[in-house]
């Protein structure tokens, strides 16, 4: 069921997860289009959330969001404009510490290249914000020894989060703590949550598939082809797992394995890495009330889901 609209006001709005960030001078969406995007998700009981790029938007934009009041994700050069908003960070090009205030969420983005800063980054990010998203980037080239890698600086960031615990600190970052408040999957759920509408009024799963093709538009309706396979019952290694925390991006999966809903090795294997290091947390924070209460993770004997899948299960020792 649909409760999402993303309003992407700039083809070069900076992108908040796994896909790539738009180039060059992007389409900026007209205040008719705007307006339209308002009534469509207005009609179906949509919320709305609009991604910014830095381009200055007409003044009849600005009014009619003021209106609107709705959730917005900028550029980190756009974060003291939009003291509300969530900003979008990318480690090694903006500093995280330069953030005014501190935001209820900030989404940071760590290109391959930094994947030796990660607990550097999330240490100075979590002084700026009471939840972080963190987005590892080009994980369809990691390798053994990227995989190796970032194992141990989850460990590093598990002793930053597990200090913060001990201090009273209410801290989240998505890819260790929403394990421990999960009990079912939450996964991006593109195409079945959320759409994505461009400045030309048509609609897109996510802003990932700008270039791939439109399953509607704000005024012909939404026409989403083999909409099945978007939706997690029909994902056969994602159906049995537990890695609830997994964002099971379809733009990874159809860029990586072709299909919809089957994921690349490494977006198991990172998602499975965040998961026994969450498993490792809790046990470290048990004497903890909070944490006390928390059902154990169950420990594994695999790391990739989908080696399990011709054994008939998904099986815990």
């Amino acid at each position: 069921m649909l409760t999402h609209l993303l309003v992407l006001l700039d083809t070069a709005a900076p992108s908040f997860c796994y896909y790539p960030s738009g180039r060059g001078p992007g389409q900026t969406m007209s205040p008719a289009v705007l307006a339209t995007a308002v009534a469509f998700a207005r009609r179906r009981s949509l919320a709305l959330v609009l991604l910014y790029g830095e381009t200055p938007l007409p003044a009849a934009c600005r009014d009619i969001i003021a209106a609107a009041g709705p959730a917005a994700i900028v550029p980190a050069a756009l974060a003291g404009r939009h003291p509300d908003a969530v900003p979008v960070l990318v480690a090694g090009q903006d500093d995280p510490g330069a953030i005014p205030g501190v935001r209820p969420q900030l989404i940071v983005r760590l290109p391959r290249e930094r994947l030796a800063d990660l607990a550097a980054v999330v240490g100075v990010a979590l002084e700026r914000t009471t939840r972080l998203n963190l987005y590892p980037l080009d994980i369809d080239r990691y390798t053994d020894g990227d995989l190796a890698l970032y194992r141990r600086q989850l460990g590093l960031v598990a002793g930053l989060l597990a200090a913060r615990y001990r201090q009273g600190a209410l801290t989240e970052l998505s890819i260790l703590s929403d394990r421990l408040l999960l009990s079912r999957m939450n996964n991006c759920d593109a195409g079945t949550v959320h759409l994505t509408v461009a400045p030309d009024g048509r609609l897109h799963l996510c802003p990932g598939f700008l270039h791939a093709g439109a399953v509607g538009s704000l005024t012909g309706g939404i026409a989403v082809a083999n909409a099945r396979l978007l939706a997690l019952e029909n994902a056969p290694v994602c159906a049995r797992c537990d890695a609830w925390h997994c964002k099971r991006c379809i733009y990874l999966n159809r860029k990586t394995t072709l299909e919809w809903n089957t994921p690349s090795r490494q977006q198991c294997l990172l998602a499975h890495h965040e998961r026994e290091t969450t498993r490792l947390l809790r046990q470290r924070l048990a004497d903890l009330p909070a944490f006390a209460r928390q059902a154990p993770i169950p420990a594994l004997d695999y790391l990739d889901p989908f080696s399990q899948i011709s054994d008939g299960g998904l099986g815990h020792e």
